[in-house]
């Protein structure tokens, strides 16, 4: 296997990076192209590639420098082609729509947009050949609003809209394009939401399943979305929240209602 992936040095980019490296181990090992602002936390990421029997190259930087896609795609020649893409690179920068500064605005459409269209663009060749895949994370935020979070759920809806977009142009050339979009995951970006007994129960009794997804739930969906196994599964969102998305009519009180 031999992939790219982006934000990579934390929370799902790096549980991605760990199981494309667990499930290649026994036949020749992974061969992954990383890429995250946290130098540091890259390294280690790298590190632990290794020590499953992979090998791994770190292009650090922001992916919302445009230059940056073509960047990492160019270091996948190092391993002679390119079966998979991971776009996973995220943030949020929240507020209220009708106070929003225009550039926080471009920045998080540049990194959840731009960036996974950029990086698509460039490794198409490579892509093509290989008749390899792509997976952008998405979220349950592309597809459900919630303030104070306007500017990212458009961002992710957008992001949606782009992975149908590439699926119907690019599958004709053998390429698979697929969005999953995870729930109330435990990442350390999203650590101190649940940082207190209390708002961790509360969130987790929101869910149908009654906990919190971790990382690795994320990142076998994306094994699952680059294996053999998803063949014929293109152009899809794959929702991975517990069900959390069926729960807006539970949440409602029905006392009142009768038959």
């Amino acid at each position: 296997m031999r992939a790219i992936v982006t934000g990579a040095a934390r929370g799902i980019g790096r549980a991605i990076c760990l199981r494309l490296a667990r499930d290649a181990a026994a036949s020749g090992g992974a061969k992954l192209v990383l890429s995250d602002q946290r130098v540091g936390d890259l390294q280690a990421v790298i590190a632990e590639v290794q020590a499953l029997g992979g090998e791994a190259i770190a292009v650090a930087g922001d992916i919302a420098d445009p230059a940056l896609p073509a960047e990492i795609v160019a270091a996948s020649a190092a391993f002679g082609g390119l079966d998979a893409l991971v776009s996973n690179a995220g943030f949020a920068i929240p507020g209220p729509l009708a106070d929003y500064a225009v550039d926080d605005w471009d920045k998080v459409f540049a990194v959840h947009v731009r960036a996974p269209w950029l990086l698509a663009k460039a490794a198409y060749p490579a892509l093509k050949a290989s008749r390899g895949a792509v997976v952008v994370t998405a979220s349950v935020s592309g597809t459900n609003a919630q303030a104070p979070l306007g500017a990212y759920s458009a961002s992710k809806a957008a992001a949606l809209m782009l992975v149908r977009q590439l699926a119907n142009e690019w599958g004709p050339d053998g390429i698979r394009v697929n969005a999953f979009s995870p729930g109330l995951t435990i990442t350390p970006g999203t650590a101190a939401a649940y940082s207190t007994p209390d708002a961790h129960a509360q969130r987790a009794s929101r869910v149908p399943l009654r906990r919190m997804a971790e990382a690795d739930d994320m990142a076998g969906v994306v094994a699952f979305l680059l294996s053999r196994d998803a063949a014929y599964v293109h152009g899809v969102d794959l929702l991975v929240d517990g069900g959390l998305s069926n729960t807006v009519m539970a949440a409602l009180d029905m006392n009142g209602w009768k038959k």
